[in-house]
């Protein structure tokens, strides 16, 4: 039996009480979308992210450099964290 990834998506957007997550699952892979305000619910969300197998995280460009930091010393080592660039 093939190992199904968990990939997290994690959208920062700067509205008070706007998180909201969903999720899916196809073909060796599980994906979970999160929509949120701020980066303490980010680290809360990160931990149950976690908890439940979470291989890869990306962050949206509204994380910044410190969001990023936050959240890759609250997923851990075994888990990989990425941010998205506007160049």
């Amino acid at each position: 039996m093939a190992s199904t990834q968990h990939v997290a998506f994690l959208i920062m957007v700067p509205a008070s009480g706007n998180t909201s997550s969903s999720s899916q699952s196809s073909e060796g892979y599980h994906l979970s979308l999160v929509t949120l305000s701020d980066i303490d619910t980010a680290k809360r969300l990160t931990r149950d992210l976690v908890s439940q197998g979470v291989d890869r995280i990306e962050l949206s460009s509204n994380f910044d450099e410190q969001g990023l930091k936050a959240v890759r010393e609250v997923a851990g080592d075994d888990v990989e964290v990425g941010l998205v660039r506007f160049d």
